[in-house]
């Protein structure tokens, strides 16, 4: 394939306007006083969106996915689309919305008609993940179909049999599993504790979003972050592989050097196989990014 633009397909964005673009309710574990938000990256590495369109050009990115960001901001995707909007060249956005909720439809099309989002992230962690081929998911996953988006699956690899179920109902909607369902890689190649992910390679539908998070902890565990990439590729094909950073709710570097983490990674593919890896799936999948709009 001819070179295609670099894209990061998985970064977050936090507004510095609180008051247009507040920050959702913590809330309290009821009875104790006891602040239950798992982690505050949102608020001591925040990072806007024309902060991180600053930083594109020194780490060698053409263009990036939004993804909404569930801790900071909820279902309230406002900033997300509102963000993707004003770049529209280098961006485009991924909503949540709340699948038990009873308008979860209606509230997918509005962000998708209504606010431009191109794209949908069921996002079953802290949520037991028991609807996602349950009433609730598959509705979603029909949704999506007809809108034409890809869905953007956010689960602990527990749950990956419950997406293998839904990807044979539904195997012509393009999915993108975000770090690649937090798979066990500890033990290192052959990675047999993280077999059921390798066993979905049968679903041609399905995208593995290689994220910077993943690829960190298997170097800080003294790891070759290329051979997981690599056996990635071998059992799904490259043409299924696309990177995401992960910034800044992954901030132990600067956004260059997760870049260069994220890009180093493919370092023993193919010209072709590093091509798609870098950024023709994510324009497969996001085609409005193909040629910068």
């Amino acid at each position: 394939m001819a070179d295609p633009r670099t894209i990061d397909a998985h970064t977050h964005i936090i507004s510095p306007d609180r008051a247009r673009y507040p920050l959702q309710s913590v809330g309290l574990e009821q009875g104790t006083g006891k602040d239950r938000r798992p982690a505050d990256w949102f608020e001591a590495h925040a990072v806007s969106v024309d902060r991180l369109m600053e930083g594109l050009p020194a780490a060698g990115v053409d263009g990036v996915i939004l993804v909404q960001a569930m801790g900071a901001y909820g279902y309230d995707n406002s900033y997300c689309a509102d963000a993707a909007v004003a770049h529209p060249a280098r961006t485009t956005s991924v909503c949540i919305v709340d699948p038990l909720s009873e308008d979860a439809v209606s509230r997918l099309r509005y962000w998708v008609r209504d606010r431009g989002m191109c794209g949908v992230r069921l996002f079953a962690i802290g949520s037991g993940g028991s609807w996602l081929d349950g009433a609730s998911g598959v509705a979603l996953f029909r949704a999506a179909g007809s809108l034409g988006v890809p869905v953007v699956v956010t689960i602990l690899s527990n749950e990956v049999p419950r997406l293998d179920r839904v990807l044979r109902e539904f195997p012509d909607v393009p999915v993108a599993l975000d770090h690649c369902g937090f798979p066990n890689l500890a033990a290192g190649p052959p990675y047999v504790a993280a077999r059921s992910l390798f066993e979905l390679a049968s679903h041609r539908n399905l995208r593995l979003k290689v994220s910077g998070l993943l690829l960190a902890q298997i170097e800080s565990a003294g790891g070759r972050p290329a051979d997981f990439v690599t056996q990635l590729a071998s059992t799904f094909g490259a043409r299924r592989l696309l990177w995401g950073s992960d910034y800044p709710q992954t901030h132990d570097r600067s956004y260059a050097e997760l870049v260069a983490l994220c890009r180093g990674a493919a370092a023993d593919l193919s010209e072709d196989d590093r091509r798609w890896y870098l950024g023709g799936t994510a324009m497969e999948l996001w085609p409005e990014l193909a040629s910068g709009r």
